[in-house]
């Protein structure tokens, strides 16, 4: 099955829609959706709305600001610029899109995968950045592969394919656009591997075209793929909303 794998859109809904239709035009039988729909950028409704109104199968999980904007997480662990937009965002959102939110769990175990916005230990705050990280992660892990966002950098993680499981050494690298990176299949199961899709709506990779996956759960292979959007209409929302300036401009640099 062919999957539509994104995270992090953060109320960009141009973006947003940018990759929702690069989507529809690859066919892609389902969703992954690793987390945060709102904070930062200036259309959270609307965002909410767009993704849980998607006619295919889609298989959804919070993020911290998703929570935070929900009264779960004190946004009071975010810095200045993350706050002022989360709890801008509170205020945005319909009890319709709150209802859809508060439903999402940060970590979803699935049958063909796991799903967590940051890691499997702590679904919504721990990044998945380290090789230290993945290793205490594994455990955690019923079915792999695992989906994580949360960074907002396309990543994979994997055991080297000649190792057992929790035993060798562990690759991590980014994902460039049209890399295919591939899990594999042993008697014992899928060998342990991370695909992280990056960020629609706020990348941080210097690279500020949104960032997806698509993932086919046959061949166990993941590609990534940067798409252009109209970022001055984004910007120029989040001026337009009062958010700070910030907001506006790192999007430009991928930040």
């Amino acid at each position: 099955m062919l999957y539509g794998v994104f995270s992090d859109v953060h109320g960009n809904l141009e973006a947003l829609t940018s990759v929702l239709a690069f989507f529809e035009k690859s066919a892609v039988e389902a969703y992954i959706f690793c987390g945060d729909l709102v904070g930062y950028g200036p259309d959270p409704e609307a965002c909410v709305q767009l993704v849980r109104g998607l006619r295919k199968s889609l298989m959804p999980v919070c993020g911290n600001h998703d929570q935070a904007a929900l009264g779960v997480l004190d946004p009071n662990w975010f810095n200045p610029y993350a706050r002022q937009a989360v709890l801008w965002s509170r205020k945005m959102i319909s009890d319709e899109s709150r209802t859809f939110l508060s439903r999402l769990t940060a970590r979803l175990d699935g049958r063909l995968f796991t799903i967590a916005h940051g890691t499997p230990r702590r679904p919504a705050e721990e990044y998945m950045l380290t090789v230290a990280a993945f290793k205490e992660n594994m455990p955690k892990v019923p079915v792999w592969p695992l989906f994580v966002g949360h960074s907002h950098m396309p990543l994979f993680f994997r055991i080297r394919p000649d190792h057992l499981p929790g035993a060798g050494d562990v690759e991590l690298d980014t994902i460039e656009q049209g890399r295919e990176v591939k899990g594999e299949r042993r008697p014992y199961g899928v060998v342990p591997i991370v695909f992280n899709p990056g960020s629609v709506g706020q990348p941080r990779d210097q690279d500020w075209r949104a960032c997806c996956g698509l993932y086919d759960s046959d061949a166990l292979s993941f590609r990534v793929f940067r798409l252009e959007y109209d970022i001055e209409l984004s910007q120029k929302k989040i001026r337009d909303a009062g958010l700070p300036e910030f907001l506006a401009l790192r999007l430009a640099f991928g930040q």
